[in-house]
């Protein structure tokens, strides 16, 4: 396979194919456009906001990539031949970051490569209103004529997009995607349901950040955490409670019952609150941790102290990893590693105009495991690539990090998370703040759930 993902004989005859084909008119809405050297792409800002752009890990100067940009003839767009892709704003080819240069470079290329396609990227917001799942959404049901050719999703809204409907499935053409080198945890990362629909694109996962001077050899348990008098930061008031989804998991207990109904069980919820506990009561987990509801906010939080320990996404370390820190796997309970991830996936929408072959040709471009580890390690997310582990130059991190995959569970389904977590958070914040014995938070939530 090809790095575009097929042949030359099946490029040739998808060229003829798709070169007798029509396609509807596409105009949207253009706030901002701009011209790629050689490469007409235009970009439309559906929504201003106010997110920096990561920025790049520190890399040897043996590891940075250099981009630089391709000189190609300027191509005339049509109606026709306009092939949409959109994206959050990270990934803004236009930025003037390592990342944007990255993907102007992906797409000049790939105009070399297929003359008769011009690309337009639009950008949308993560969340919200007009964000990447609410326009998809929308779109589908008002104007599927003009849907994206190829969306990055973060993997909650893949979920949601999937199970709406709104995707198309990949499982005919993950066999030969599946030949490259995916690290094991993203192996969930595009599916719903045990169906495919979507490629990976970049990994995170729940690590900790600690200050080797203060910490050399930082905790390996929950036990042994929370049993020091370092404080240890995360958004106790987090309404997903993903640190003590994590831990309970950990623990052994299961989220979903086998048929597929949200469940609670008894000695893993038992454990889970009693390790909180403990941190209470030895002073790990500080009762103020409780006024954190975000990962942001236990993050700068942590950054603002000296001592300590934060528990956060390995993407906010990564992006720009602080000069007295360094992160490590989650602790563990007795042996057993386990921590939620998450991640991007490069989806197709049902209904978009252009045909399948064409978007599977722009996708499987676009998740090339070369061009895809850059983008990784430049934007500070977790590879999705075995070969991803390679590009890490420093030792102690290379390590890190796979210590980090090798323990990473997709994040569970979205009803389990509305469902429980909830409950969980409020008994976190009831046990870290002293309000109620561990062993009463366990029955409130077990009661909790067969209301």
């Amino acid at each position: 396979m090809t790095s575009s993902g097929i042949s030359t004989d099946q490029n040739k005859n998808l060229n003829r194919r798709l070169k007798g084909k029509f396609y509807p008119f596409l105009l949207l809405s253009v706030i901002l456009v701009s011209q790629l050297v050689g490469c007409q792409i235009e970009r439309t800002v559906d929504s201003m906001v106010a997110s920096p752009t990561p920025t790049t890990m520190n890399l040897t100067a043996e590891t940075q990539t250099q981009v630089t940009t391709a000189t190609l003839p300027a191509v005339t767009a049509t109606e026709s031949n306009t092939l949409v892709i959109w994206l959050p704003p990270q990934f803004d080819p236009q930025s003037a970051s390592p990342v944007g240069v990255l993907i102007q470079n992906r797409l000049a290329a790939f105009q070399k490569d297929h003359p008769e396609w011009t690309i337009e990227v639009r950008l949308k917001t993560v969340t919200g209103k007009g964000g990447l799942l609410d326009s998809l959404n929308n779109t589908s049901l008002a104007a599927p004529g003009a849907l994206p050719t190829l969306i990055a999703l973060p993997y909650p809204d893949l979920q949601t997009a999937a199970l709406n409907g709104l995707l198309v499935p990949l499982d005919n053409q993950m066999p030969e995607m599946t030949n490259n080198d995916f690290l094991a945890y993203v192996a969930d990362l595009g599916t719903v349901q045990g169906k495919y629909y979507g490629i990976p694109l970049a990994g995170d996962a729940l690590a900790m950040a600690y200050h080797p001077l203060q910490s050399p050899y930082p905790p390996s348990t929950w036990q042994e955490l929370s049993s020091q008098h370092l404080p240890v930061i995360f958004p106790a008031a987090d309404p997903s409670a993903l640190v003590v989804t994590t831990i309970y998991q950990e623990a052994g207990g299961n989220l979903m019952s086998q048929n597929d109904s949200p469940v609670i069980e008894n000695d893993p919820l038992q454990r889970t609150f009693e390790i909180l506990n403990n941190g209470t009561q030895s002073g790990a987990f500080p009762d103020w941790i409780a006024q954190f509801s975000t990962f942001d906010t236990a993050w700068k939080a942590y950054n603002q102290q000296t001592s300590g320990y934060a528990i956060i996404w390995a993407s906010q370390y990564l992006t720009n990893p602080p000069s007295d820190s360094e992160l490590t796997n989650l602790p563990a309970i007795n042996s057993q590693h386990n921590t939620l991830a998450t991640g991007w996936v490069w989806c197709i929408p049902l209904n978009a105009p252009q045909s399948e072959e064409t978007a599977i040709l722009l996708a499987e471009y676009f998740s090339d495991a070369d061009f895809v580890n850059q983008l990784d390690q430049l934007a500070g997310y977790l590879p999705v690539y075995i070969s991803g582990l390679d590009r890490i130059s420093n030792p102690k991190l290379k390590q890190a990090i796979t210590n980090i995959t090798s323990s990473a569970l997709i994040l569970p389904i979205g009803n389990t998370i509305n469902i429980i977590n909830p409950v969980l958070a409020n008994s976190t914040i009831q046990i870290i703040k002293k309000q109620i014995y561990y062993e009463q938070a366990v029955g409130q939530v077990l009661n909790s759930l067969k209301k």
